[in-house]
């Protein structure tokens, strides 16, 4: 007989607790790491909402800045609570946000800086943008009654 052929042991006792062992490390190392991703996916988070707050604060105070009717009040404004939703309400999955805002007019331009600030963060995100008077955001219907805007 062909023992060459017919000799076969398989897979051993050493060689199981090997291939568990090397399981078991990989497996201990991907559990380590699951906190770190979840701390980034939070504070990303975070950061993509407090961005969209901001986007809105300046795309709102740079509707009103543009228009000649209105009269814009320079200076640093109170910080301002605002829910990531909008609502006054709180919401399920809502977070609190700080909005920071000041304007200055550095010659016929008005420059608005906008800071969010969130729970855990000191510096949160900013932005400054500068902004013109157009004649073509004029609101001729309103443009009698002259408001005081604060932004």
């Amino acid at each position: 007989m062909l023992t060459g052929l017919c000799n076969k042991k398989g897979i051993g006792m050493i060689d199981s607790v090997m291939a568990l062992f090397i399981t078991m490390v990989g497996i201990a190392g991907l559990l380590a790491i699951m906190p770190i991703g979840w701390g980034l996916a939070g504070t990303a988070d975070m950061r993509t909402r407090a961005l969209e707050i901001m986007h809105r604060e300046l795309e709102n105070d740079e509707m009103l800045i543009m228009n000649p009717c209105n009269i814009i009040t320079v200076g640093t404004m109170d910080d301002k609570p605002v829910k990531s939703s909008g609502s006054t309400a709180t919401l399920a999955g809502d977070a609190s946000f700080t909005v920071r805002k000041k304007i200055t007019q550095p010659g016929t331009a008005w420059q608005i800086n906008v800071q969010v600030l969130w729970a855990g963060s000191s510096t949160g995100v900013s932005e400054t943008r500068l902004v013109i008077r157009q004649s073509d955001y004029q609101d001729n219907a309103n443009c009698a009654i002259t408001r005081n805007v604060s932004l």
